[in-house]
């Protein structure tokens, strides 16, 4: 076991980045959402802090298909967001969902089997676990007999709209590529970006294979917010 924690977290971005570029993702602002067994066995849905979230049986069962499309117990890691706001996330995750249904959004980021996840670390490499991710999701996607199951007591109203997207990822090359991707995320609203080595492992506690890139905290890195 690498840690006390219950998935990785990142470091705060400093200026640097490895020789040949990094992995850049969106940062999205929702609450971190954890799909893993529990002790009992039971797949649910968690807070990093290991809390189940609740209001969301309808990521649930996505995830529970893509389990199926993998054939083994897996660990999944994102950021669930409601309404595209963290204020909505947090309302709903904290006393919306007593009000029935389910609502949101779950963006994967991340992948690793449950046996990889209980021991700490996946030393299969981000890009491939990125890979593995992308290629459940296109098999569950691409099978006619689930596109047309409805999840047991949803009676159709989940839509024809996934609640899982596999967060969509890019190239920076340097880090006048991170800047300049940041002011563009900053421009248009968004909280920052994510930055992770494509080649190192996954491990449950906090380092620099991933970086946050947030707008109050620019100042460290020589750049005025």
């Amino acid at each position: 076991m690498t840690g006390n924690h219950l998935c990785q977290l990142a470091s705060d971005f400093q200026g640097g980045i490895p020789a040949g570029g990094i992995l850049g993702e969106m940062k999205i602002d929702g609450w971190r959402m954890l799909y893993f067994r529990g002790r009992d066995g039971q797949p649910r849905l968690w807070t990093r802090g290991g809390m189940p979230i609740e209001g969301a049986a309808h990521i649930l069962y996505r995830c529970r298909l893509l389990e199926s499309a993998a054939g083994q117990p897996l660990f999944i890691d994102g950021e669930y967001q409601v309404d595209g706001s963290l204020a909505a996330t947090k309302a709903w995750c904290e006393r919306g969902w007593r009000q029935g249904g389910d609502r949101g959004l779950f963006h994967a980021f991340d992948c690793l089997t449950y046996i990889e996840w209980l021991d700490g670390v996946s030393e299969r490499p981000q890009h491939a676990r990125k890979a593995m991710l992308k290629d459940m999701v296109a098999q569950v996607e691409q099978d006619a007999s689930l596109a047309w199951e409805w999840r047991e007591g949803s009676h159709g109203r989940d839509g024809e709209e996934s609640p899982l997207i596999v967060t969509p990822d890019f190239w920076l090359f340097d880090a006048g590529d991170v800047l300049d991707m940041a002011h563009r995320v900053w421009a248009d609203g968004g909280e920052g970006l994510m930055l992770k080595d494509a080649d190192a492992p996954y491990m449950r506690n906090r380092n620099a294979s991933w970086l946050k890139v947030k707008h109050e905290n620019a100042h460290k890195w020589g750049m005025a917010a």
